[in-house]
């Protein structure tokens, strides 16, 4: 009889790397301009403080320690731009362009534009990149977010799209691509938003209307998909950890959430807090399924901070009624026998 052999276990998938050593020390040049800027008062107090925090962000999301600043460039990261770049000393205005560089720009454009009707997405970024170095039209910058959006670069499309805008603020095509692209990320918010000045600047555009609706539309059924959290911020919340039974999670010795929930002072204090955006992102990550432990747990410092400086009162009366011995905690310990 033939052995049977067990299925192995499917190998763990590797991940490639999310920064590498080039990127690291691009970062560190760039941080090392950021600390001369702070370290040659040229900066005001408010902006070194924010520098600061920039930093520390850089350092934790490019994994860089100690170690990473032995790395140092041949020369501060300013001139190798301004070189690369070939930008002269004091420049502030954008260069005029002239007749031969607009007429090779709209070349390149039109090259992208076939480039984007053979989805050769990247490559027509290249050559709107090009065109746009020639000539600052806001027309590149809107097709240049027409391949960002082919490319799922949702973020860099929006950024295109608000620099058109900037070029010309009755650029309608430009708000009607932010909008494509917010809906894209699930923004319907934003993308009516864009919706609605694209149709001040072109009330007839049929396409305007119909994305509109749709946003709009998209926006509804999420407003009505979470009606129970609207009412009380916290339902879901507890809702989900188990706290629907005489303890958190069934859990002896824990406060009974149901007491928990009807209290009206928490109710009112959490309502108002909700209106946090921070506070309300967090949360309703945590309700899609996006959140973690540790973000909870985050959550919930926030809020218990933020109610001990608005409402000590109502804190202590919660401690009170859940705490050991109270109305919804454990009872107190057995005395010695």
């Amino acid at each position: 009889m033939a052995e049977e052999t067990k299925p192995s276990a499917p190998e763990a998938p590797t991940t490639a790397p999310i920064v590498t050593t080039d990127e690291q020390n691009l970062v560190v040049s760039f941080l090392q301009f950021i600390r001369q800027k702070v370290s040659q008062n040229q900066v005001t107090s408010e902006q070194a403080e924010a520098l600061e925090v920039a930093i520390q962000c850089l350092e934790h999301s490019f994994a860089l320690n100690d170690a990473s600043y032995a790395f140092q460039p041949s020369r501060p990261i300013l001139e190798l731009f301004k070189s690369a770049e070939g930008l002269p000393d004091g420049e502030s205005a954008l260069p005029t362009p002239s007749d031969a560089d607009i007429s090779q720009a709209n070349k390149l454009k039109e090259e992208g534009n076939d480039l984007m009707k053979a989805s050769q997405f990247d490559a027509a970024v290249q050559k709107y990149n090009a065109a746009i170095k020639l000539n600052r039209d806001p027309v590149y910058f809107c097709n240049r977010a027409a391949a960002y959006c082919r490319l799922e670069q949702y973020d860099l499309a929006i950024q295109d799209c608000r620099t058109a805008l900037a070029l010309d603020p009755t650029y309608s095509k430009a708000w009607g691509r932010m909008g494509l692209a917010y809906s894209c990320q699930n923004r319907y918010e934003h993308a009516a938003e864009a919706y609605k000045k694209a149709l001040e600047l072109e009330p007839n555009q049929e396409s305007y209307k119909n994305n509109l609706k749709i946003a709009e539309d998209k926006l509804k059924e999420l407003e009505s998909s979470r009606p129970a959290q609207a009412a009380n911020p916290l339902a879901g919340l507890f809702g989900a950890m188990g706290g629907g039974g005489p303890g958190l999670g069934g859990m002896p010795g824990m406060p009974n959430m149901g007491n928990l929930l009807n209290e009206p002072g928490l109710m009112q204090a959490a309502s108002q807090m909700m209106n946090d955006p921070g506070l309300a992102d967090m949360f309703n990550n945590m309700m899609s399924g996006q959140g973690s432990i540790a973000d909870l747990m985050a959550a919930g410092q926030q809020m218990a901070a933020r109610m001990q400086e608005t409402n000590p009162e109502l804190i202590e009366n919660l401690r009170r009624q859940f705490g050991p011995g109270g109305e919804g905690g454990a009872p107190p310990p057995a005395p010695p026998q």
